[in-house]
């Protein structure tokens, strides 16, 4: 299938995309709004219910403090009279008709009971031989606590709950005996009609469970059970003793009650529809321009510089929209501005003056210049052309690329002179202080050759000495050529481990003692145990061992070189005194550069090769680190390493 083809069903495929993006969105929609909507519904009908409790646990909790009442009075007067109970009752009643009887029971006996028309059959009987109270007056008993027994159904008809308090008759300064229990009946459905709750209304079912006080593991006994099983909203009605537990659900079901989007969603997929058939036709509208695309960028192909118009003014006469990204600012912004409303006055006279050549001369005048655009530095190259006596064409292109590869250039060719420099310093030493010591050694060899028979063991035990001091030194200068070439040619890696520069420091005093002990030099080392730092081992035991090696080099005989440490902040210090010949400022200056021509002459007439103090600046830079020198003639120098603890 060639591209025209694949071309041609490009706005059917774009339009079934947009058709199923739709209707994934509207999916999605729908799904969120009812989701927030039932957290909304549930929300609502929890506070609902929170009334609701608030109301039962107030009218409960009026009616059972009438039993406090009567079990306190009763506790201080044991002896209560019948008539005194019925004075005491009917106070506290006051005609309540949500009250049906309040008792008094001595010995768990009823002995009486308020009002006690209709109920005379209830007097004498045990409460403790009652199979349905005998749970719930024990209880009672045993707790010294109020208990809400019910829903009971009573023998005269109509359900009630029961609510029972014990009574513990004061006997002396601390002590109570059990006296008896009083109790209270309050009707289940005048109770629930006083605060207007019922089963159901016109959005929700309710129900109750929890007899006498069971909770969640109690039956229900207001309402239908099945809304316990339909994910209700639960809150729990807190009693004197236990808890009973209100659930909720809509009357319709949660899902019929919470969806009321289907006009909206129906709406939603035909709006999709409209859309998606409105995509295909400007998808065909935007495939045949493409079609032509071709064409379009063959004609403006060689517009891709930036074109003005600019009068005698310096204003801003027209502008083509060819590479707009080019400008200063927006081109509505600069439309008729002049130059000196653009540009800060260097650069409006530098292109006025480049205007006013080009109109005087009527011949093209070009200039280089840098701008800032969009906070990227740019460099152009314009064109200014002759239209009229009033007016340029200014035609300028990006030449940002131009100019930053003659920039790279140059710095190149900085580089390649440093690195010559170097190159050059290398082979003076590779020619020199290599191939001198070498010449050396090979000399001493041939007369040990040579005249082994002649020499005695003391002489040729003093050439060996002499061998051995010169391979040792011509080591040690390979060893810094090869990490010097290594660091150059990006070879070296940083490898960094938890190490400790105390012991690094020990390791190095043990590998120069013999050449210090030659000079009498004492070599200390003052850093602290604890302390570690995440470094390079092999270059941190490099850096200090030729910053020593140095000291021990200017150290006259008999002095000291001590090597301490200090935390500063995330740094750590590490400091390389010693009370040598010092150095000048122009030395410490040159000291680290390896193209430095001039070295000094050690105490005892060493000879060093400049590169060992360069290497070491270039591994302590490889860690992010610094080296300074602090340093005064005939008193000694300071060499600071500060690098990074982690």
């Amino acid at each position: 299938m060639n591209s025209t083809n694949k071309n041609k069903y490009q706005p059917y495929i774009y339009a079934a995309i947009s058709f199923l993006l739709f209707f994934l969105l509207i999916s999605q929609f729908t799904k969120y709004y009812n989701d927030n909507r039932e957290k909304d519904v549930r929300n609502s009908l929890y506070d609902f219910l929170i009334t609701k409790k608030s109301l039962i646990e107030k009218s409960l909790n009026s009616r059972i403090y009438y039993t406090k009442g009567i079990a306190a009075y009763t506790s201080i007067n044991p002896n209560i009279s019948e008539q005194e109970f019925y004075q005491l009752a009917e106070k506290l009643i006051q005609k309540d008709s949500i009250i049906s009887t309040m008792a008094l029971s001595k010995d768990c006996i009823i002995n009486a009971i308020f009002p006690s028309e209709g109920h005379q059959s209830a007097i004498g009987l045990n409460l403790l031989q009652h199979p349905k109270r005998r749970k719930i007056v024990e209880s009672t008993i045993i707790t010294k606590n109020t208990f809400l027994a019910g829903p009971v159904e009573l023998i005269e008809g109509g359900i009630a709950f029961i609510s029972y308090t014990p009574i513990f008759a004061k006997s002396g300064i601390d002590s109570s005996k059990f006296w008896g229990v009083t109790d209270i009946v309050i009707l289940r459905d005048k109770l629930f009609n006083e605060i207007n709750f019922y089963t159901s209304d016109d959005n929700y079912r309710f129900a109750l469970r929890g007899t006498d006080g069971t909770g969640e593991n109690g039956p229900v006994f207001w309402g239908d059970a099945e809304i316990f099983k339909n994910n209700p909203v639960i809150v729990n009605i807190l009693l004197p003793t236990g808890y009973w537990q209100l659930a909720s659900v809509p009357v319709t079901g949660w899902k019929t009650f919470i969806d009321k989007t289907q006009f909206i969603t129906i709406i939603l997929y035909l709006s999709s529809i409209l859309i998606s058939i409105l995509i295909l036709l400007l998808s065909k509208a935007i495939l045949k321009i493409r079609l032509h695309e071709k064409e379009l960028k063959a004609l403006f192909g060689a517009m891709e510089d930036l074109i003005i118009e600019f009068n005698k003014k310096g204003e801003y006469v027209q502008i083509a929209p060819t590479n707009e990204s080019l400008l200063i600012l927006p081109r509505e912004k600069i439309l008729g501005k002049s130059l000196y409303d653009v540009f800060d006055k260097v650069n409006a006279d530098f292109f006025m003056n480049a205007i006013l050549e080009c109109i005087s001369t009527k011949e093209t005048v070009t200039i280089d210049y840098p701008l800032e655009i969009n906070s990227n530095k740019l460099w152009f190259r314009a064109r200014l052309s002759y239209i009229s006596s009033n007016s340029v064409l200014y035609v300028a292109h990006d030449n940002t690329k131009r100019m930053l590869a003659l920039e790279n250039l140059k710095k190149s060719e900085q580089k390649l002179l440093e690195l010559n420099s170097t190159k050059d310093k290398l082979f003076s030493i590779i020619a020199h202080d290599l191939r001198s010591p070498f010449n050396t050694t090979l000399g001493l060899v041939e007369i040990l050759n040579e005249d082994m028979k002649t020499l005695s063991e003391e002489e040729i035990k003093e050439n060996l000495d002499v061998i051995s001091s010169s391979l040792k030194s011509q080591l040690k200068l390979l060893e810094n050529l090869l990490n010097w070439a290594s660091i150059q040619t990006d070879k070296m890696e940083l490898k960094k481990t938890l190490i400790s520069p105390h012991l690094i420091v020990t390791d190095i005093i043990n590998l120069l003692s013999a050449t210090a002990k030659t000079k009498q030099i004492e070599l200390l080392n003052k850093i602290e145990n604890n302390i570690s730092i995440f470094a390079d081992d092999d270059m941190l035991h490099s850096i200090l061992r030729n910053l020593i090696s140095n000291s021990i080099k200017f150290t006259h005989i008999g002095g000291t070189i001590s090597v301490s440490s200090k935390l500063v902040g995330e740094n750590i210090l590490i400091t390389v005194s010693d009370n040598g010949i010092g150095m000048k400022p122009n030395e410490m200056e040159n000291i680290f550069r390896i193209g430095n021509k001039h070295t000094t002459i050690g105490t005892s007439g060493e000879k060093g090769t400049g590169l060992g103090l360069a290497l070491v600046n270039e591994m302590v830079d490889m860690h992010g680190g610094t080296i300074n020198i602090e340093s005064e003639i005939g008193k000694g120098s300071d060499f600071i390493v500060t690098l990074p603890v982690s």
